[in-house]
């Protein structure tokens, strides 16, 4: 991970956004090592620990959340494929008023 572009030029934005992508690294590793504790004693099996992570993938909670983001990966995915295109919507939206 690395500091957006746009906060290159904010120091103080570009500690923050590191600060962020370190608690999300740091709450990644203490989950796989929590998940590997419960395993290796035999707590949960590997199944069961997919099976969970489906059921609350598709939870109220997350399910909406979670397509937000693949909405907006696929989004942006197409406007990489097809900057030009991009670009036209974006000067329509601005010009629209639907963007600042």
């Amino acid at each position: 991970m690395t500091v957006s572009n746009d906060n290159y030029y904010n120091p103080d934005e570009a500690l923050h956004e590191l600060m962020m992508q370190k608690t999300v690294v740091n709450v990644a590793v203490d989950i796989q090592m929590l998940l590997r504790i419960l395993v290796d004693k035999e707590v949960i099996t590997r199944e069961e620990v997919s099976k969970y992570r489906e059921e609350v993938r598709n939870s109220p909670k997350y399910r909406p959340v979670i397509e937000d983001i693949q909405r907006q990966q696929a989004g942006f995915q197409k406007a990489k494929d097809n900057p030009e295109e991009y670009l036209r919507s974006l000067f329509k939206a601005k010009m629209n008023g639907d963007i600042k």
